[in-house]
């Protein structure tokens, strides 16, 4: 049961947050906590916003669940988690959440989240209007990666972030062979422990060819792979790469 004095400490904030066209509620770093996404999902508003930000909100899997499982935010397409703590306990929940459906943008970032939290995603056919796709700095491995790469609820994907999610050349052998992710434009692959094999395999892509974005830096692929990706006739329109 959430307090009288919570629920009108987040009336307040939600009135400070809430923008002026009612379509997004910005809530970065407001420290509400577990209790403060219950008190939102318990308020008699009506919400229509397309853009829900909770990232820095020291929310844990209970937050999630009060979000995930409320019948608030039917409108929604871009969630943003990131910098929080909901772990696989929180994040499987996610697949029975009203707004999966329309969701176009979903930000994961520092959260905690392993394999088994991250399989859970990428198995739900509830995401195929997802456009933005975030797990950076999640140890998800590969597993989830090789699953995500063969998902076809996925494939409108435009933007791949995998930055240091323990991700090796293993995830991107399969990677590089999707047919699912050929809309992909900005692939995120930095920090990860890839080698010169990891940038053969992407040199050699017959799908990933619409990237304009590939970020490999602080990896193991070395000169030989930059040149590998450099002559690639795979990556006509790349106009971006950055390496170390």
């Amino acid at each position: 049961m959430v307090s009288t004095t919570k629920l009108e400490y987040i009336n307040r904030v939600i009135d400070e947050c809430l923008s002026e066209d009612g379509e997004a509620l910005e809530l970065n770093g407001k420290f509400i906590g577990d209790e403060g996404v219950e008190a939102l999902v318990s308020t008699n508003r009506n919400f229509d916003v397309e853009n829900l930000d909770l990232s820095k909100n020291k929310l844990t899997w209970r937050g999630a669940h009060h979000l995930f499982y409320s019948q608030q935010f039917k409108n929604l397409k871009r969630l943003y988690l990131g910098d929080n703590n909901i772990s696989d306990k929180g994040i499987m929940a996610l697949a029975e959440a009203n707004f999966v459906d329309n969701l176009s943008l979903l930000d994961l970032r520092y959260n905690n989240i392993g394999p088994e939290g991250a399989m859970s995603v990428v198995q739900c056919e509830r995401f195929r209007k997802l456009q933005v796709l975030i797990f950076q700095e999640n140890a998800i491995g590969d597993e989830p990666v090789i699953a995500l790469a063969k998902a076809s609820a996925f494939a409108n994907l435009r933007k791949l972030n995998l930055y240091r999610t323990d991700l090796s050349v293993n995830g991107i052998k399969i990677l590089a062979k999707s047919k699912v992710l050929q809309r992909v434009k900005h692939l995120n692959l930095a920090r990860n422990y890839l080698n010169l094999d990891s940038a053969q395999y992407l040199a050699r892509t017959k799908t990933l060819t619409n990237i304009e974005t590939l970020l490999m830096f602080d990896t193991g692929i070395g000169d030989a792979g930059v040149k590998v990706i450099m002559d690639s006739d795979a990556f006509q329109n790349l106009k971006t790469l950055r390496v170390t």
